[in-house]
Order: C-alpha cells, then sequence, then structure tokens
C-alpha cells in the first residue's frame, strides 16, 4: 500500500516538473502572435480580445477593442472562424493623426466597426514535423475607423504567413508571423489605399503545470497607396506576455509599450505647437497597448 502511494506521488511530482499540457489543441501561448495548431475537426471554440490601447502625442486618447470570435475546426487542418469587431473610444483635444491642425472629435463612444472571417490552414504540425507552418487569410468589411471613430467604409484582406517551433516536450514555444494587409477605404466620398506591414515574434516556456510565461515583439509598418516606395509610420513594441490553460479554456495577458519608432516629429496642431516624441511615433499608434484574450472550447 505504501508503495503504490509512494508511486502515485512520485507521479504527480513527475507530472508536475514535466510541465504536462493542460490545454487544448489550438490555444496559443500568445495574446497578439499566433501558433500554428488548429481546432480538431468538428470541435468548437469562443474567444474573446480584448485589447487598451492608450496614449498620443497630446490630449487624451484611450480606446477599448472588444472582438467576438467563433471558431470551428472542418477538418484537423482548416480552421474557419467568424469575428465581430467593436471598441469603445475617449479622446479630447487629440490631434488627427492625418490632419494634425485639427483635432479628432471629442467623443465617449461605443459603435460596431466591422466584421471579418478567417481562413487557417495548417500546412506543417509542430508536434509531427521539424517545425510548424500554417497560411491564413481574413477578409474583413470596416464600417467605423477605430483609430479615429469615424464613420466609414473599409475593405480589407490580412495575410499571414505562421511558423513555430516546441521544444523540451512542448514547454517551451517559439514563434513568428509575417502580416501584409492591404485596405481600401472611403470615407466622406474620398477614397484611399494602404498597405500595413508587421513583423511578430513571441518565446514562452511553461514554468509549472497551466502556466507560461514569455515575452512578444512587434514591428508595425506603414505604406501609402500600397506602395513599398511610400513607407509612413512605423512603430516597435516589445513586452512580457502570461499565459493560463486548463482542460477546456485558456487566458493570454500582454503588455506592450511602444519602445520606438518613425517618423518621431509630426508636424505641428491647430495651435502651432510641435507635435513630436524623443524616440516614438504616436499618430497611428499608441504609447502603451494591453491585451487579455481568453477562449472556451464547446
Amino acid at each position: 500500500m505504501r508503495l503504490r502511494h509512494g508511486l502515485s506521488l512520485l507521479s504527480i511530482i513527475s507530472a508536475f516538473i514535466m510541465g504536462t499540457p493542460m490545454a487544448q489543441a489550438d490555444e496559443s501561448p500568445f495574446a497578439y502572435v499566433y501558433t500554428t495548431e488548429s481546432l480538431p475537426k468538428g470541435h468548437w471554440e469562443y474567444e474573446q480580445w480584448n485589447t487598451l490601447r492608450t496614449g498620443k502625442a497630446a490630449g487624451e486618447y484611450t480606446s477599448f477593442d472588444l472582438d467576438n470570435e467563433f471558431e470551428h475546426g472542418f477538418t484537423d487542418n482548416l480552421q474557419i472562424s467568424f469575428y465581430l469587431h467593436s471598441s469603445f473610444l475617449h479622446s479630447r483635444n487629440t490631434p488627427d493623426p492625418d490632419e494634425l491642425t485639427t483635432n479628432l472629435e471629442n467623443q465617449n463612444s461605443f459603435d460596431l466597426n466591422g466584421v471579418s472571417a478567417e481562413f487557417k490552414y495548417r500546412l506543417l504540425s509542430a508536434e509531427k514535423d521539424l517545425f510548424g507552418l500554417s497560411l491564413y487569410a481574413e477578409p474583413e468589411l470596416g464600417v467605423r475607423n477605430k483609430l479615429t471613430g469615424t464613420d466609414t467604409v473599409e475593405r480589407s484582406i490580412e495575410c499571414k504567413l505562421l511558423a513555430d517551433k516546441h521544444f523540451l516536450n512542448d514547454r517551451l514555444i517559439l514563434a513568428a508571423n509575417i502580416v501584409f494587409e492591404p485596405e481600401w477605404e472611403r470615407e466622406n466620398d474620398e477614397r484611399s489605399k494602404e498597405l500595413k506591414n508587421e513583423y511578430l515574434l513571441g518565446a514562452s516556456y511553461r514554468f509549472v503545470p497551466h502556466w507560461s510565461a514569455g515575452v512578444e515583439f512587434i514591428n508595425r509598418r506603414l505604406f501609402e497607396d500600397q506602395d513599398f516606395a511610400k513607407q509612413g509610420a512605423s512603430a516597435f513594441y516589445l513586452g512580457p506576455a502570461l499565459h493560463y490553460a486548463d482542460q477546456r479554456w485558456w487566458a493570454s495577458f500582454t503588455i506592450l509599450p511602444q519602445i520606438a519608432g518613425h517618423p518621431q516629429t509630426l508636424g505641428v496642431d491647430a495651435t502651432g505647437n510641435p507635435v513630436s516624441d524623443s524616440f516614438r511615433h504616436f499618430g497611428e499608434y499608441e504609447k502603451m497597448e494591453i491585451r487579455l484574450k481568453f477562449g472556451v472550447e464547446f
């Protein structure tokens, strides 16, 4: 009897040390960086993304973005999702990033931003192959600009290349994403287009069962007229990530301060004062982003 209890205790301690995985197949240890895993065939999952963006070069600016996602695994390698995007925006005496001599409308408003669909196909599995590799496409229809809060009609398609690698019995995960997102916008009968480009890196280590900690890095770039010769704003973000996973649900939390950006000098505001920062860009991008993302399988 003592021997049996001793073996059971040894098994528990061994599982604790090795960090036995407890999460479902598509669960990610990051709030921003995507991994390559997909929901198994026939499974459903609900995810909610809560993102706080705050801080501009002048005035008051805070946006709380709320994204609701429903995912379904059509095959073990193909996952299709539907998103509903909305946000609450507070701005006061904040220069318009497109026209600094005017300010954004002072507002405290919550509204729908748009809808989108996600198609994610896994080419290689991080569990079975040398590394994981997936393709991702997300067409979106927007009806409100979440940066300025103005009504608009925007069409875009976000394309991603996802890669990851697992080490130490899946306790250590390294992931990388490359993103290209062309956008076409119509606002007040004026048409414009731009290209968003992002590079994301993440590293996460499961230090005890259920819990992982790591770091995420993002470089965001904006190209006017979808022309690589016309790079506009860019920003770099780096911050810590924390993740908890159980059998049926998981949550990821990341804090991302902007550590560098370009251009630092944006021009002058309505009063003639320069709008600038010593090393960051606060036109298209904010001083800080904080995201809490959680998922529930059903």
